[in-house]
């Protein structure tokens, strides 16, 4: 599917928009992270709060949409420059040339927080439903249209081709991923469509989510491989994996590694495949 290509299911539009994001539409009544302009709705329904799931949000608003986000997203869709922070340790001062693009854009003021549960009825049938992981607060989406049962669900599912092209994927809680790709295959839902990649019919979605599964142990065995004896702090251990990945002349890879490589030296440790120390106050990770 090329960027502004449409496939419908039923009574529901699944079209990919920019950076690759796929945008769930019910026309006329409702969009799920809209990436690419649209006709106007009256329900504008987001993931999660990374500005490549809301790039097209705010001209919906404009035009008459109601904008509903994860309660505990909310502050990063409406002020993107959080993310800035929270990726870079917090620390005011990085530029946006420092920043993954798919952080940066304008920020969205949200009508309405979405908590777990019946979100939006009338021409769709939405239920949402809490699915952290890539990032605390993420809710993926059923909606239910035209006799279709649709899983909308942002970046807690990856197409194959982006799973091959990435060696880290941008996640907070490992191990919390692990158990929503486990609530996913339990769902009932005839179609899944991954926030990044081709949508799959139920038969297909299981081996989906089983590459998801796998690309999340292969993360594990390459975060492992760059641990020895020594202890190492984070960010000795990203300085090691961009080297093993060819990305250290990427100025803008560490703000997708610096949450996402400790997030995987947590789990080693939960999982007892590593060990967490502290040195004079830094916590640091070496090989069990």
């Amino acid at each position: 599917m090329e960027e502004g290509g449409c496939i419908g299911y039923g009574g529901v539009l699944v079209c990919e928009g920019e950076m690759a994001v796929n945008t769930v539409v019910v026309p006329g009544a409702l969009a799920v992270d809209p990436s690419l302009p649209l006709e106007p709705v009256r329900a504008v329904l987001l993931t999660h709060g990374h500005a490549d799931h809301f790039r097209y949000a705010g001209a919906l608003r404009e035009r008459g949409a109601r904008v509903y986000a994860p309660r505990h997203c909310l502050p990063l869709v409406e002020n993107p420059s959080i993310n800035y922070m929270a990726t870079m340790g917090w620390a005011a001062g990085f530029e946006e040339n420092y920043i993954t693009p798919y952080f940066v854009g304008r920020g969205v003021r949200v009508d309405e927080p979405v908590e777990p549960g019946r979100a939006v009825s009338g021409e769709a049938l939405v239920d949402a439903l809490h699915a952290p992981g890539h990032t605390p607060g993420h809710l993926v989406y059923i909606i239910e249209a035209g006799g279709v049962r649709l899983l909308a669900a942002g970046d807690t599912v990856y197409g194959g081709e982006y799973l091959k092209g990435n060696p880290v994927l941008y996640h907070t809680d490992t191990l919390s991923w692990m158990r929503t790709l486990g609530m996913l295959e339990r769902l009932d839902f005839d179609i899944l469509v991954p926030g990044h990649g081709a949508p799959v019919e139920r038969r297909e979605a299981r081996r989906l989510i089983d590459l998801n599964r796998g690309k999340i142990e292969e993360m594990l065995r390459l975060a492992e491989s760059a641990l020895d004896d020594e202890p190492a702090a984070g960010d000795e251990v990203i300085e090691r994996l961009f080297e093993a990945t060819g990305l250290a002349r990427s100025r803008r890879a560490y703000s997708v590694y610096m949450p996402s490589v400790r997030a995987l030296l947590n789990a080693l440790t939960a999982l007892g495949r590593a060990r967490r120390v502290v040195e004079n106050g830094v916590p640091k990770w070496l090989r069990r």
